[in-house]
């Protein structure tokens, strides 16, 4: 930059704050040039907006000035424009909305206050006892969130739209402390906000915008836990490493299933289309400020007990056995031991049905691993072929094997594709004269001690030769065991995987 951009230079010193009006007459004295002329329009174009707009409506003008300044190389825009919000709008003062609500002037109890809020969610939305309880819980953790060291996801999903999402989200926003809901958002935005305002993060239609980013999934995924709930960020002309706080409580509507690193993160609630047997009120939007009451209760609440709640450990139930699950649920559970009454069981129910039903945590390498698991102990823990143990998932309809990859099924090498992360690889042993390939029981021991909860210890372990009866003849065995007899009608599938893999016999050896 030439002297003749001397006054730009000056736009870009921190030291006076600088009006608008003053940043203009900077440019005035400056010759015509249509990078100047451009950032003069910009400004004045600011300016003369600022008066009859919202803060919400000034916001957004404030952005796209931002957006247009540093577009035309002016990168120190945010000092000026930051000095032109009307009088009693200062920096870092919180936008309405955002306010930390008000402390109810008495001590509430608990119990009464997680019943009042339960009441009020199920007025309004058609959920179950258990997800209305959970709900309730999620709100009181929410006012007390600065007390725990991890933060679980408050997930609303549903297989179709008109389930009630964007009313239990409505809801929640007047109930829970400085909501921020919005229906898209930026990965930048949520760890900006949240390390500025500490909101509530309600996001709805989440199925619209967070498979398709893995950068806002990642930032969302941080906020699980406290000590890891950072993003790290170049900022500025002089690339100042900024580290911004990522720890807020956040809920997230959707319909489907949230990608597989989220729900590991989540609670979740499963809502359906109300039927006609359960009627609920009409929410009137304009009518959720009748609810703050309920929200200051909350908030004096929660301000009387956070430290009560900050080393609290609770019992978790032992049939929750995930350590993640464990981890979501605990900060709920105190919060449900400190209220008292009928909550502490009604937490651990409520956990206990919600995670046996979520299936949310659950990824196709570990869903491999349960179905083969069963497979082994049905077949007395013996090897296993390849094609029985493919012909033995594609016949479970209510999995996703039989239709697998541009709906075809499973197929030998995409089974070892899936396994292989886990250390595990095909076998070959000689039976019979024959090659087998497939897999060893003895292969999994280890993985599957350290990816699946024990066996319970009433499941029979049937011995796999037991079935074979010896008073019937070769074709007439049980289906259910394919080594009895005369096996060269299993084999039918084998002889065209073999031939693709090297070193495994050919086909007339497999018939």
């Amino acid at each position: 930059m030439d002297d003749r951009f001397k006054h730009l230079r000056a736009l870009a010193a921190p030291e006076p704050p600088m009006s608008i009006e003053e940043a203009v007459a900077l440019l005035d004295p400056l010759p015509e040039h249509p990078a100047i002329e451009e950032v003069r329009a910009v400004l004045n174009r600011f300016r003369d907006a600022l008066t009859p707009m919202d803060d919400t409506s000034r916001e957004l003008a404030r952005e796209g000035a931002l957006r247009k300044l540093r577009l035309l190389g002016f990168r120190s825009a945010g000092r000026i424009l930051e000095t032109a919000m009307p009088a009693g709008k200062t920096r870092g003062e919180r936008p309405t909305g955002l306010q930390e609500p008000d402390l109810w002037p008495e001590a509430v109890d608990g119990a009464v206050i997680l019943t009042s809020l339960e009441q009020t969610l199920r007025r309004f939305v058609a959920v179950t006892q258990e997800q209305s309880a959970l709900m309730a819980l999620w709100t009181l953790f929410a006012h007390a969130h600065d007390a725990f060291e991890i933060s679980p996801i408050l997930a609303i999903t549903s297989p179709d739209k008109g389930c009630g999402k964007s009313t239990a989200l409505a809801l929640l926003s007047a109930l829970v402390p400085k909501p921020l809901t919005s229906a898209n958002i930026t990965p930048s935005a949520v760890f900006r906000v949240a390390d500025t305002y500490q909101p509530t993060l309600l996001l709805d239609e989440a199925d619209t915008f967070i498979s398709d980013s893995e950068g806002l999934r990642g930032i969302l995924n941080s906020g699980h836990m406290r000590s890891q709930a950072y993003v790290t960020r170049v900022t500025g002309d002089d690339h100042h490493v900024c580290m911004f706080s990522t720890w807020a409580p956040k809920a997230i509507a959707l319909i489907g299933e949230l990608p597989p690193t989220l729900a590991d993160r989540s609670v979740t609630i499963r809502m359906r289309r109300r039927s006609h047997g359960e009627p609920i009120e009409r929410l009137q939007l304009h009518r959720l400020g009748d609810m703050e009451d309920l929200r200051s209760m909350a908030a004096r609440w929660a301000g009387d007990h956070v430290e009560d709640l900050r080393f609290v450990d609770p019992p978790i139930p032992g049939a929750i056995t995930r350590d993640r699950a464990r981890d979501n649920w605990r900060p709920l559970l105190a919060v449900a031991d400190l209220a008292g009454g009928e909550w502490p069981a009604r937490a651990r129910a409520s956990a206990l049905t919600l995670t046996a039903t979520s299936g949310n945590d659950t990824s196709m390498g570990i869903a491999l691993l349960e179905d083969l698991r069963a497979l082994f102990l049905a077949r007395g823990n013996a090897k296993v072929v390849s094609e029985d143990i493919l012909g033995h998932l594609h016949a479970m309809e209510e999995r996703p094997w039989p239709e697998w990859r541009d709906r075809g099924p499973l197929t030998a090498r995409q089974l070892a594709g899936i396994l292989h992360p886990f250390g595990i690889t095909p076998s070959k042993w000689r039976q019979d004269e024959v090659t087998r390939r497939g897999y060893d029981p003895s292969q999994f021991t280890d993985v599957f001690s350290r990816y699946l909860p024990p066996v319970p210890p009433h499941t029979p372990q049937v011995s796999f030769q037991s079935t074979c009866d010896p008073n019937l003849s070769a074709t007439n065995q049980p289906l259910a065991d394919p080594l009895c007899g005369d096996n060269s009608s299993l084999f039918t599938g084998v002889a065209d995987v073999a031939d693709a893999i090297p070193g495994v016999a050919p086909r007339k050896d497999l018939t």
